[in-house]
């Protein structure tokens, strides 16, 4: 595999980047002896992708005076060592053109400098941002969080899209403005989706290819609003979101306490009314459906499970897969299995379960991370006739 570009970008040789990670998981593919259609293969723009960055504050000495460097780290060797970024065409060029300028501003005033250790964004195709610091010291004095307001007016004096700022230290929190951008995504097949994405809580890193494996998700939800739809792990919502108006009911599952109240915010925003949510892991969706234990959580959100008649499951796992047995074999109870996977080694390896009751019937990949050996991979099975 080629190597992973660390904090920059190479945008004349990306082509060759996103076909060796594609032949490489076709390759598996072949190797396991799936049987399956033509792939889809969806790329990135190929320079400023990334809707959120985080980068280390590394502080040296420049004409006896602070200043800091962005700073990510990489191994070499076996080593760790810094690479210091002036610029960053990973990022979506908000991120790129606030680092010099937030930078200047920033060395303005002690108390926002003195022991910062990292600096966080978050934006969205809007061009919106969330800038995120973090401090090794106490900042519950009121004048650090004047302090914040004034860098907040001098960047929107500046033109920059500022929608917040907040400030992390140990057990504190102090944030100016909106912690959070709306996302816009416009899909296929017309509809615009909105999305709370909260700082410190994921989102999908790549905007535009995001919207890829949403139209992907609604190819293979054709032709179901007549049954449900049951998604794990739904996080904040997105899929939720968009695959919502294709099913009669969805029931979506989630654990954190974040994420779920961000879902619920994102289902009300698009006015998905079809659609619950309850904190529920796998193993006890499984239990609740095998009848092995009652839930108040199920009782509390007002759903009961006989109301449903689940034919799709949607699952998008980390990169270790199901890795379970007793997760494949819930999995493969369903009709179709819309399974999103970040993991080219763990898909494989959950497809050789899979693939023993049901068939591949659309598979596509996205390049959710370019320059990198990631590859984000969508696949839709189907069980087979008796």
């Amino acid at each position: 595999m080629l190597p992973n570009l660390i904090g920059i970008t190479d945008p004349q040789n990306y082509a060759l980047y996103l076909k060796e990670k594609c032949e490489h998981i076709l390759n598996l593919f072949k190797q396991h002896k799936f049987q399956h259609p033509k792939e889809q293969i969806f790329a990135s723009e190929p320079i400023h992708y990334r809707m959120r960055a985080e980068f280390a504050v590394f502080f040296v000495n420049k004409d006896n005076k602070p200043y800091f460097e962005y700073t990510m780290f990489y191994k070499e060797n076996g080593e760790k060592k810094r690479l210091f970024l002036n610029e960053y065409t990973v990022g979506a060029q908000p991120i790129s053109e606030l680092m010099k300028p937030l930078r200047d501003e920033i060395l303005k005033d002690a108390k926002l400098y003195h022991k910062l250790f990292e600096i966080d964004f978050l934006v969205n195709l809007n061009q919106e941002c969330v800038i995120i610091f973090h401090f090794h010291k106490k900042i519950s004095d009121p004048e650090f969080k004047l302090a914040l307001e004034t860098l907040l007016s001098a960047l929107l004096r500046l033109n920059f899209k500022i929608k917040g700022i907040v400030a992390h230290a140990k057990k504190e929190q102090v944030i100016v403005g909106d912690p959070f951008v709306i996302e816009k995504l416009t899909l296929n097949d017309g509809k615009e989706i909105l999305l709370k994405q909260v700082e410190g809580t994921f989102s999908q890193p790549n905007a535009k290819t995001c919207i890829n494996m949403l139209n992907f998700a609604i190819s293979c939800a054709q032709d179901q609003k007549e049954h449900d739809l049951l998604e794990l792990y739904c996080g904040s919502g997105t899929f939720t979101t968009a695959l919502a108006p294709y099913f009669r009911q969805v029931l979506a599952t989630e654990i954190c306490r974040i994420p779920t109240q961000t879902a619920l915010y994102n289902l009300d925003l698009n006015h998905i009314s079809n659609t619950k949510l309850v904190r529920l892991s796998a193993v006890e969706v499984s239990e609740a459906l095998n009848k092995v234990r009652e839930f108040t959580r199920l009782k509390l959100a007002n759903i009961n499970l006989d109301d449903y008649n689940f034919k799709t499951l949607l699952i998008d796992p980390p990169r270790s897969g199901l890795n379970d047995e007793q997760a494949l074999a819930f999995t493969a109870k369903f009709d179709r299995i819309i399974y999103i996977s970040c993991g080219m080694d763990s898909l494989v390896s959950d497809l050789d379960y899979l693939t023993q009751s049901h068939t591949i019937a659309k598979v596509a990949f996205f390049d959710q991370f370019p320059y990198t050996q990631h590859l984000e991979s969508g696949v839709l099975l189907v069980k087979k006739s008796n």
